[in-house]
């Protein structure tokens, strides 16, 4: 069953690759100290069971392991390309316990280490390992911990109110966006119609973004898709310096509705989660979230995926 577990770890996830030593600490890998019940047939079912006791022989009131936390990261990462292979609900069930096993040591050094590195991992588009949902659940598992005072859960409030926006099968938040060329009327993405919509929010200021943008341009299926009719791509600046962005704009397709966001309502608004850009997002055409916060990979399948639709 070790075996078994390695192997995934290695199929889902290149970037783990270089392990870290394990001289760094003295702490036992969760990993190889997980035993999953021989009656459990199916891969489904002993995912499902790794999810929920990975961690059961992890002595989180070991503060000292954070002095070899390359190690104890390591160890998270792995968890969380298991965790893909589970369902959704051990997911987040897996998620929360682990939050409430990081809060048994005192001080919380250990929960806090946790709650940095959930956040680094689950939270940000740039990590091959962001799962928007599964970030809902650590939210969810800080506000409900006992551990945390009052004032330390405002920051993961407001960001659960943010995360809990324009999920994958929701209806996209609406805004008003205008184009390049001056006295440019306000139109509204609700009125935008496309069996499929690609949302780039990006600064031209952003070399990630520039990337991106070369990058979709010669992406096939893209192109394939806009000479169909079947996509539109609409790239959003949402930032205040509408004249920078003016002078940029010959960075994107021509192909595309290149727009800007008036007065900068997405983010006074927190209509999208944009920590970072670029931000991808991909909606059908009752403006569904299909992919949120994605890379070009995912949403070039997704658009793959659901052509016969």
């Amino acid at each position: 069953m070790k075996r078994w577990i390695l192997l995934i770890g290695i199929g889902l996830w290149g970037w783990m690759a270089c392990r870290a030593s394990r001289e760094a600490t003295s702490i036992p890998s969760p990993k190889e100290q997980t035993e999953v019940p021989q009656p459990l047939p199916l891969p489904s079912e002993r995912a499902d069971w790794i999810a929920l006791h990975y961690w059961d022989r992890f002595d989180f009131t070991d503060t000292t392991g954070i002095r070899g936390s390359a190690f104890l990261e390591q160890a998270l990462k792995d968890y969380l390309v298991l965790l893909r292979t589970a369902s959704s609900e051990r997911q987040a069930e897996g998620l929360k316990t682990l939050v409430q096993k990081a809060g048994q040591g005192t001080p919380k050094a250990m929960l806090l280490f946790f709650d940095e590195k959930l956040e680094e991992y689950l939270a940000y588009s740039y990590s091959p390992l962001q799962s928007n949902e599964q970030y809902i659940a650590v939210l969810e598992a800080i506000l409900q911990s006992d551990r945390y005072d009052e004032d330390e859960k405002i920051r993961p409030a407001t960001l659960l109110e943010l995360c809990l926006k324009n999920r994958v099968g929701t209806v996209a938040e609406d805004f008003a966006y205008a184009l390049s060329y001056k006295d440019s009327p306000i139109f509204r993405l609700y009125d935008l119609k496309a069996e499929r919509l690609i949302l780039l929010f990006f600064d031209p200021e952003c070399l990630h973004c520039r990337q991106l943008i070369d990058q979709m341009k010669q992406s096939p299926t893209l192109n394939a898709q806009q000479q169909s009719g079947r996509l539109k791509i609409l790239t959003i600046y949402p930032y205040a310096d509408v004249e920078a962005w003016r002078e940029r704009v010959g960075l994107l397709s021509t192909n595309w509705i290149n727009s800007y966001n008036p007065e900068s309502s997405i983010l006074s608004d927190e209509l999208y989660e944009l920590k970072i850009t670029p931000a991808l997002y991909l909606l059908d055409g009752q403006k569904r979230v299909i992919v949120r916060e994605g890379g070009l990979s995912e949403v070039e399948q997704a658009l793959i995926t659901t052509q016969s639709e």
